[in-house]
């Protein structure tokens, strides 16, 4: 119940209270009311402000909220803080050897997600190796490590920082046309099996004669919003996406761009097309339906599972 009772020398006193349940812990919130027990109503704004309070104390003017609860985005908030605790215990050997394992298994997952023909080996090669000694499935591997290392230097986001991730991702291979926007229209086809025919979906991008003006809309908004940190990542791989401003590589582009978006608030790098079935669902319904609401609650799980994947890997 969010309504605690004590009572002290027969008077009672109320408090309202909210938990948040992460992993086998219970956080708890608890907020003094007065002696007089607030009506429904009241306690509804009771409830209100101090979740606003609560916001404010760990996201000051971040705190906005549109597609996710007030709630949701607080136990995001908790969820965040605690597996920071827990990054920040281990030892200096352990914490780089995580770091490593994540940011090798984000490449992997990033390339294979789009059918890049590359293999663990390959990443790990891409790793260990001198540039100079890079076979071509490793030098792949390689560009999409560089652009990790990129959107960790929390420079601000313009229309040539963007052409920057693709030129890094895309490095190396000019048919890609590395670091240009496209220019001429482009098409979005769900991939079936076998002896079945790719179909365009319900969407088609803009012309590529309006990619700049999109662009900016985007990065303009994307520089000035207060909305939270998950919310803002999403928005901007659904936005770019939409725009879809390269011939290829542009879901690559727009995972880097979501994890800017977190990194920059502080939040943990998220593979977010680990589970790649549900993650190219949620993009389509999101990108079909205008609407980016899909791919925001499979976003809100992915992070909530890949905290509790690494608390419940470091409590053993």
């Amino acid at each position: 119940m969010p309504l605690i009772i004590k009572k002290i020398k027969n008077k009672e006193y109320y408090y309202f209270s909210l938990s948040f349940r992460i992993l086998n812990k219970t956080k708890n919130f608890r907020k003094y009311i007065g002696p007089n027990k607030p009506t429904i109503s009241e306690l509804n704004i009771i409830e209100n402000n101090y979740i606003e309070e609560i916001l404010q104390k760990y996201l000051p003017n971040k705190s906005e909220t549109k597609y996710l609860t007030k709630k949701q985005l607080i136990q995001i908030i908790l969820f965040n803080e605690v597996y920071f605790k827990k990054y920040n215990a281990l030892s200096s050997t352990k914490r780089n050897k995580y770091d490593i394992d994540k940011t090798v298994l984000f490449t992997l997952t990033t390339l294979t997600t789009e059918e890049v023909d590359v293999d663990l080996k390959d990443v790990l090669g891409a790793v260990n190796k001198k540039e100079k000694d890079l076979n071509l499935r490793e030098q792949i591997c390689k560009n999409m490590l560089s652009a990790l290392d990129y959107i960790k230097t929390k420079e601000k986001l313009n229309l040539d920082y963007i052409k920057n991730i693709h030129k890094t991702t895309m490095a190396d291979f000019e048919t890609k046309t590395p670091g240009l926007f496209r220019d001429k229209q482009v098409y979005i086809y769900l991939k079936h099996t076998k002896n079945i025919l790719n179909s365009e979906i319900k969407y088609r991008p803009p012309t590529y004669g309006l990619i700049i003006d999109k662009l900016k809309k985007i990065v303009d908004w994307y520089n000035n919003t207060e909305i939270n940190p998950l919310e803002k990542a999403v928005i901007i791989h659904f936005e770019v996406y939409k725009i879809h401003p390269f011939l290829d590589g542009n879901k690559r582009v727009c995972r880097l761009l979501f994890n800017k978006a977190l990194l920059d608030n502080g939040f943990p790098l998220v593979n977010i097309s680990d589970k790649r079935n549900q993650y190219f669902d949620a993009l389509v319904n999101s990108v079909e339906k205008d609407d980016p609401t899909y791919l925001m609650e499979f976003a809100y799980k992915q992070y909530l599972k890949e905290i509790l994947d690494f608390l419940k890997s470091v409590s053993h």
